[in-house]
């Protein structure tokens, strides 16, 4: 996507849908499963953290190369957004990878958890626009 508009309900959905396919990552955008096999899983295809779902999302990799970013940090930020109210920090992937997805309770189900409650709230801010 080139554009900086996005349906973030449905890229919150996708975003979940990552999560629960590939499995959840922290530390880094994805992480590289062993597989003993000698067949490396594209970076797509491995565990991610929120940021890196959100950036599977919008541009098919798990960390956003240069034209990316500014869509997955809008995506970031209002996701931040839903989960914290009234959040207003700069960076928005930063805070989301090590603010939200990294601390040690976090699980996968907690991240799909917020992102279809995100996706929700979209669609029923939407639905009463």
């Amino acid at each position: 996507m080139s554009t900086l508009t996005t349906d973030f309900a449905t890229t919150f959905r996708r975003a979940a849908d990552i999560i629960r396919t590939n499995g959840h990552n922290k530390g880094d955008y994805y992480r590289i499963p062993e597989t003993g096999v000698g067949i490396e899983p594209a970076p797509a295809e491995c565990p991610v953290c929120a940021a890196g779902a959100l950036s599977i999302a919008l541009t098919g990799a798990p960390r956003p190369v240069a034209d990316g970013i500014p869509l997955v940090e809008a995506a970031a930020r209002r996701l931040l957004e839903h989960l914290i109210p009234g959040y207003k920090r700069a960076l928005a992937i930063w805070d989301l990878g090590v603010l939200w997805n990294d601390v040690p309770e976090r699980t996968a189900d907690d991240v799909i958890a917020a992102f279809e409650d995100a996706a929700r709230a979209e669609e029923t801010a939407e639905a009463a626009a």
